[in-house]
């Protein structure tokens, strides 16, 4: 069976993409632990002989792949959302520009926690974090990232279900709606509890 290259963005979105997403933000929690907890867990996971081939062909080959489909199927895309004001039309034109924001913020974000720590010969910090986060405009950024990682991740599940055939009725794709919604507010939750465990302008 021939894979289109929706089903394949879609696929690697959910996994690994999705996957590391959660497993990210599960590490970030630690920060609630205060620097030492979290210190210990990002060297751990940082540390593993496997992890620099992870990031390349586990993440950041999956992430070009998904951005490029992506980016593809953005140029083609018409809006018709004063046409048509239903919800699921408004998260169509969300999610698109959701994708756009976050490869912005990825960027921006592998190049200060990861590359410059690395090039450096260290990893990120807990202090670090409570710096960058301290400051409004990072704060902001961060924070509105972390939004649009949660909702691209949570809405492109349910896009996901419909693209490879899964939720066909309109009942099936409106379980999958509450799936979708409690995905992003379990995301929301976990960036959430993580920023508050850095101790923003404190």
């Amino acid at each position: 069976m021939k894979v289109t290259g929706k089903q394949l963005m879609s696929l690697l979105g959910v996994v690994p993409l999705g996957a590391y997403v959660v497993a990210h933000l599960w590490t970030n929690l630690h920060s609630l632990g205060g620097a030492e907890e979290f210190d210990a867990a990002l060297t751990a996971s940082r540390h593993h002989p496997a992890f620099l081939l992870l990031e390349i062909f586990g993440l950041g080959l999956p992430i070009a792949i998904h951005a490029g489909i992506g980016l593809k199927l953005i140029l083609k895309m018409n809006p018709n959302n004063l046409k048509y004001r239903g919800l699921r039309n408004l998260k169509y034109f969300l999610q698109r520009v959701a994708g756009l924001g976050v490869l912005l913020f990825l960027g921006a974000h592998v190049l200060k926690a990861r590359i410059l720590p690395a090039a450096a010969g260290t990893v990120e910090t807990w202090q670090g974090m409570h710096e960058a986060l301290s400051e409004v405009p990072t704060f902001a950024v961060y924070a509105l990232g972390m939004l649009g990682i949660s909702f691209h991740l949570a809405n492109g599940l349910w896009g996901s279900a419909m693209t490879f055939g899964l939720t066909v009725s309109p009942r099936a794709q409106t379980r999958m709606e509450w799936v979708s919604g409690g995905v992003f507010v379990a995301l929301l939750c976990m960036s959430g509890f993580a920023i508050y465990g850095f101790r923003p302008f404190q």
